[in-house]
């Protein structure tokens, strides 16, 4: 059994919360093997760095490293990719685990599905009125990486690193040209008129694409009230960033970060803030009563 259709289902047709550099590399390596030829130049990928083995004393450390996902399908060892399940695994540990004073999120990652990344930051922003979270982009924390480590109580970006690219994007690919040019004829027979909406073997119509359009915007919506929330921004100030990277001092500025240091800087700083026995960045505020903030889009890519 191959997993390319249900790998197409989550590329096309729903909000995806990832940097498009990102998406031009998954597009170049998959869209050949799905059928979909030249949908982005080759670029040269990674694997993400592996879970950090080394524990500092007092402060658990969580990776959120590659393409964010909900579910992998037995995939993650050999795509890069990490799942919103298993990084909540690692914050109920920490938080059970006496030994941690404290938790720090490694984050290097360029985002990924929107379905479940409001969940977990919901969750990373609880576990912050119990034991200090901060967070390091080390060295990119861009889309639903962002919406992470926007939850933590202080964010930390490196020289290099990059915080940000709060849009959500969707696509999908019309193959009725190249079906014509094998000689392949579709036909699909459907009750409902909304049913066959992105069928990738017919032209998008104006009221499919008007639907992709209004699930876009109602998860960017989401998306910007979470960020404004969870850094004590205005949602007007969150749109103004227009889904642009940000880095260094620009980061700081746009209010996405904290200060400039690596992830050594940050468990240093962690750990001095717990030796002097004084509050980590106390939380700016919790979960509000707006039903927007914990309502959760299902789609994935």
């Amino acid at each position: 059994m191959t997993l390319l259709p249900h790998l197409a289902a989550r590329l096309f047709g729903a909000p995806l919360l990832i940097a498009r550099p990102k998406l031009e590399v998954i597009l170049a390596v998959l869209g050949p093997r799905l059928g979909v030829p030249s949908l982005g130049a080759p670029v040269a990928s990674t694997a993400p760095a592996p879970p950090v083995k080394r524990e500092v004393p007092g402060i658990a450390v969580i990776p959120i490293h590659g393409t964010l996902v909900r579910s992998t399908l037995g995939l993650d060892a050999q795509s890069g990719l990490t799942t919103y399940t298993s990084i909540a695994a690692q914050l109920d540990a920490a938080l059970a685990d006496p030994q941690a004073r404290a938790i720090l999120l490694d984050v290097d990652s360029p985002g990924g599905e929107s379905g479940g990344v409001f969940d977990l930051a919901d969750r990373i922003l609880a576990a912050s009125s119990i034991k200090p979270v901060w967070a390091v982009a080390n060295d990119m924390a861009f889309s639903a990486a962002y919406a992470l480590a926007s939850a933590a109580d202080r964010v930390f970006l490196s020289r290099t690193g990059g915080v940000g690219s709060i849009g959500v994007i969707a696509m999908h690919a019309d193959q009725s040209a190249k079906d014509e040019q094998d000689g392949v004829r579709y036909t699909t027979v459907f009750a409902g008129a909304r049913k066959n909406d992105l069928n990738p073997h017919a032209p998008l119509s104006d009221d499919a694409f008007a639907g992709l359009t209004a699930e876009v915007n109602r998860v960017y919506d989401l998306f910007v009230a979470t960020v404004a929330q969870h850094r004590g921004l205005t949602p007007a100030q969150v749109r103004a960033t227009e889904a642009r990277l940000f880095f260094g001092q620009d980061a700081i500025k746009a209010g996405l970060a904290d200060a400039l240091g690596t992830r050594e800087d940050a468990l240093a700083q962690l750990t001095q803030t717990l030796a002097a026995g004084t509050p980590a960045q106390p939380r700016l505020s919790l979960l509000t009563e707006d039903p927007s903030m914990t309502a959760t889009p299902e789609t994935e890519f």
